[in-house]
């Protein structure tokens, strides 16, 4: 058997949802799983990398880079615990290589699986294959729907709503009594928002002076 550690933890993932001990240390091997600790700032793949594994975030938290027409890199999306980098491309093997860098933004750890041997034993007809491609499926239809809800966000034309929806969100997923943690720091959160940073500073500004929020650093107490 495997480390104990690493099949614990694959355990308590959405990949490897219902899965016995025995059954994730058979896969593990199979897909050639590898646990992996990253710090903050270190880069986990590179666009135009080749996309040979697929990433289980386990803990931590990620921000995306997408390369823009001027050449600049904007942040696009943020990624946390049980989001599988690289899952859609899973059924695309003519997507060859990652269209995005990723960056870790607080400490991590990932199990990383082999794609092609996913790939082929999701077409093996093996026992356990039903069980993982609904586990794939449920994984994809929630970051399916956590897509949209950004471009829910987005869609808003005025800033002041933007956020409001935004953090409303965060604090949904948190169930935290009207406190929020935003997972960036302001430059960040205007790079997320498609604003300049002064535009941000006065949009929140107006939000604390109508008493919607108030805040410390990067911790929001909610009033709405």
């Amino acid at each position: 058997m495997r480390n104990a550690s690493i099949i614990e933890i694959a355990g308590g993932t959405g990949f490897f949802r219902g899965m016995s001990p025995e059954e994730i240390d058979r896969l593990l091997f199979r897909f050639n799983g590898v646990k992996k600790s990253y710090r903050k700032g270190e880069v986990i793949v590179h666009a135009g990398m080749a996309a040979a594994r697929l990433m289980i975030v386990v803990s931590g938290h990620l921000h995306v880079y997408q390369r823009v027409m001027d050449d600049r890199e904007i942040l696009v999306r943020e990624i946390t615990k049980d989001t599988v980098l690289g899952l859609w491309m899973l059924n695309s093997p003519e997507i060859e290589n990652w269209p995005a860098t990723v960056v870790v933004a607080e400490p991590c750890v990932t199990i990383s699986l082999d794609m092609a041997r996913v790939r082929r034993f999701l077409e093996s007809g093996e026992p356990e294959v039903a069980r993982i491609a609904v586990n794939v499926s449920c994984l994809l239809s929630r970051e399916l729907f956590s897509i949209w809800r950004k471009l829910s966000v987005l869609s808003e034309q005025n800033l002041v709503d933007r956020i409001q929806m935004y953090l409303s969100e965060l604090h949904h997923e948190s169930g935290d009594s009207g406190m929020v943690a935003v997972p960036f720091n302001r430059e960040k959160m205007a790079e997320f928002f498609g604003v300049t940073r002064p535009a941000l500073s006065r949009a929140l500004g107006q939000m604390r002076d109508r008493g919607l929020i108030s805040w410390r650093k990067n911790v929001f107490k909610l009033r709405f």
